[in-house]
């Protein structure tokens, strides 16, 4: 039931490999009994063996009865990653020990209080001796005496040591390491919200009133007049032109009253009234056209324009979507031009015609001013969507008209639905090309730890220290090469997300991605990682992976808008 593997493979960061590489084929009884393997008082399962002579194995729990059996009950695990406040005057210990008649844990080791070090332990008690349900893990200091810290408890499945969280965040490229350095975060742009009707479902236990009455000398006192009830669904079509409360109460009074400007199935679509004032106040009307004419002095004219009510907005939001909008426009001309990315029966989003930027393919830096400017092959638009085909050769912008900035801004990717563009800051004369080699490639990006790699390090120390001698010093491979670029390349087309390869290769490229106790550029502390894609390709038929949970790989797989 093993098969060879004939892919290309290396696993060990020093040693060129002399054998072959072997691993179980096939789902049956047979793998499935003869999968486990008791090492250092722990489960595990064979994945396959090394070019080099060695066995890599998959962590499958605790012992019980001295046998891996499928009712392997809960055990101490770490339940997430959180920052929380630490004093110097809790106590911290090198090690803990648990009670498991009590289910308490208690500090072990060397146990001091004063100081606060990564590794450490802690109930976050002012006592040595006080016992704790839930014990803390010191990982780094996160700012001022907030610490980020991994929580441990009794109550975690063997499987769940894998769906611990990856990283404290994925709103960067960084974020794909297992180890990381340079962060540069994830910005968008938001368009605007125009809000038509609050959308409210019909209640046969509200009152309503053909009319209203508002008291001046009490801003806070609208006031039905006459207020009845409807008494079944076949009524919601009268409300229409009606007022409410949207209270069950007949004495109700308050400071807002609704206006019903239409009625669809179960639902009232309202116009909200505030300040004593009525539906002319609140009665917008939006032209909209397909085009618009600037008229350079300031305004714009809608072209071939059709003019509604904000009451009849239900009717016609579907028509509203891409157009070039006007707010109360006199002769279909107005100062500020909106243009609508979407539409539904309640609101619009859209940007307006104060948002004029210029793009460009590039820039020259001014080292002594520390200014941007933009190229002269610099565009200038405020629709994004109108002009998506624009940013795939104009990444660069400001933000603004002059563009000259201290902090430019590296458009990669657009939410084309919602008009929203997604960005990095670059500062010091950087560009994009720099943020890619500082967050995947370059020879100090292995710095800080992920939070898995923290919990996985912390848990080996606890329990495997011991056995280091006796296990390879073999890759783990966190392949960061790119596969498809679109939109992070200056030329690059946005749109699309960026992945990397995900190959189904035991053979790592980037000297940066082979972990390795052996590598200086990507070190582990101890013989031990996550599991890759090609890993799990080899064992897709085995028990290997039913661990009922998804749970992390260590090979990157994509970039989309936000989220690595």
């Amino acid at each position: 039931y093993a098969q060879e593997y004939t892919g290309e493979h290396h696993d060990s960061f020093t040693v060129e490999p002399s054998k072959k590489i072997y691993h179980w084929k096939g789902s049956n009884d047979y793998v499935k009994e003869h999968r486990n393997v008791i090492f250092a008082d722990h489960c595990w399962q064979i994945v396959r063996t090394t070019d080099t002579g060695g066995v890599k194995m998959i962590y499958n729990g605790e012992v019980e009865n001295n046998q891996c059996l499928d009712t392997r009950s809960n055990h101490i695990g770490y339940s997430g990653s959180t920052s929380t406040n630490l004093l110097t005057t809790y106590y911290y210990g090198t090690s803990y020990t648990y009670d498991k008649t009590n289910n308490v844990f208690s500090l072990d080791g060397t146990i001091t209080t004063g100081t606060i070090q990564t590794g450490q332990y802690t109930c976050k008690k002012t006592s040595a001796t006080e016992t704790c349900s839930s014990l803390y893990y010191v990982d780094t200091l996160y700012s001022g005496s907030n610490y980020n810290v991994l929580t441990l408890n009794a109550d975690s499945h063997y499987t769940q040591f894998g769906t611990l969280k990856y990283n404290k965040s994925s709103s960067s490229l960084a974020y794909v390491g297992y180890m990381y350095n340079d962060v540069y975060d994830i910005h968008k742009t938001s368009t605007n919200t125009e809000s038509i009707f609050s959308k409210i479902r019909i209640s046969t236990d509200y009152y309503y009133a053909n009319s209203y009455d508002y008291n001046v000398t009490n801003p806070n006192n609208y006031t039905l007049i006459n207020p009845y009830k409807v008494n079944s669904a076949d009524d919601y079509s009268s409300l229409v032109g009606k007022y409410t409360y949207t209270n069950n109460s007949i004495t109700y009074y308050g400071g807002t009253i609704y206006y019903i400007a239409a009625v669809e199935g179960d639902y009232m679509y309202c116009i909200q009234f505030q300040s004593g004032n009525n539906l002319t106040y609140y009665n917008h009307t939006y032209t909209y056209g397909d085009s618009y004419t600037d008229n350079g002095n300031g305004t714009y004219t809608i072209n071939n324009a059709t003019t509604i009510n904000r009451t009849d907005f239900l009717i016609n939001y579907r028509d509203i979507a891409d157009k070039y909008i006007c707010k109360n426009s006199t002769n279909d001309t107005c100062s500020v031009l909106f243009y609508s990315s979407n539409s539904n029966d309640v609101s619009f989003r859209y940007y307006t015609s104060t948002g004029v930027y210029k793009y460009a393919s590039g820039f020259s830096y001014n080292s002594s001013t520390d200014e941007y400017t933009l190229n002269d092959d610099n565009i200038t638009f405020w629709d994004v969507r109108a002009n998506y085909s624009s940013l795939h050769t104009h990444h660069y912008t400001c933000f603004n008209t002059t563009g000259k900035c201290t902090s430019i801004s590296y458009i990669y990717d657009l939410h084309y639905a919602n008009s929203e563009l997604y960005y990095i800051n670059l500062t010091s004369g950087n560009d994009v090309n720099v943020a890619l080699d500082g967050m995947l490639f370059n020879n100090n990006v292995n710095t800080f730890n992920s939070i898995i790699k923290t919990g996985i390090d912390a848990w080996y120390k606890r329990y495997m220290t011991s056995y280091t001698n006796e296990l390879e010093d073999t890759i783990f491979c966190n392949d960061r090469t790119i596969n498809k670029i679109y939109g992070w390349a200056e030329d690059g087309t946005i749109g699309s997300d960026l992945s990397f390869n995900s190959r189904n290769t035991l053979n790592c490229i980037n000297e940066t991605d082979k972990f390795s106790m052996a590598n200086q550029k990507a070190k582990l502390l101890y013989p031990v990682g996550l599991f890759t894609k090609a890993e799990m390709s080899i064992s897709v038929n085995l028990y290997i992976n039913q661990t009922g949970l998804y749970y992390w790989l260590m090979t990157p797989s994509s970039f989309y808008n936000n989220s690595s």
